[in-house]
């Protein structure tokens, strides 16, 4: 069976969000000394600028009205990315036992992203983000929701038959 079975889009999302969640979010949480004269600080200031986002930037200021944020960025680095790679190498093997892990993943990280759009409209800049600070900030986060969402409700469907399945066999 070739790679990935037929679930490229599945192989995509891991080739675009890998780089991103180690060279852009978890920066808030690794320690300075790691960032220093390295060109990830740059990425991170430009990322910033491109709509003055204010989750990045209000988790990097480590002010109180974004401390939940950095949870959710360890929650990022210490469960979804160890998630995320055995998912990669389950699904590159065409291991269907990682569908339960697939599934806690999707899960977890729709729910980090939820609050992340909530926060787009609830935080409170000096200026105001313009409308298309806004839209540009929502295509940037709204498909890091929309497919990890896909996922789980995909994983959970494919679960749903494997356990029905295996039901019916044990009734035979």
């Amino acid at each position: 069976m070739s790679r990935f079975a037929g679930r490229g889009l599945d192989g995509l999302w891991f080739w675009f969000c890998a780089p991103i969640t180690i060279l852009l979010d978890l920066q808030t949480i690794y320690p300075k000394h790691w960032l220093a004269d390295t060109p990830l600080s740059s990425l991170f200031e430009w990322s910033i600028s491109l709509a003055r986002d204010p989750i990045l930037g209000g988790a990097m200021s480590g002010t109180r009205e974004f401390a939940w944020l950095r949870y959710f960025l360890y929650l990022e680095g210490f469960f979804q990315l160890p998630c995320f790679i055995l998912g990669a190498i389950g699904l590159w093997r065409n291991d269907k036992r990682i569908y339960p892990l697939l599934l806690a993943y999707g899960a977890s990280t729709t729910t980090t992203l939820i609050p992340c759009l909530g926060a787009i409209f609830t935080a409170n800049p000096k200026p105001p983000l313009t409308t298309r600070e806004i839209v540009t900030l929502l295509s940037e986060y709204i498909p890091f929701l929309l497919i990890p969402l896909g996922m789980a409700v995909d994983m959970g469907v494919k679960l749903t038959k494997i356990v029905s399945a295996a039901q019916d066999r044990k009734r035979v």
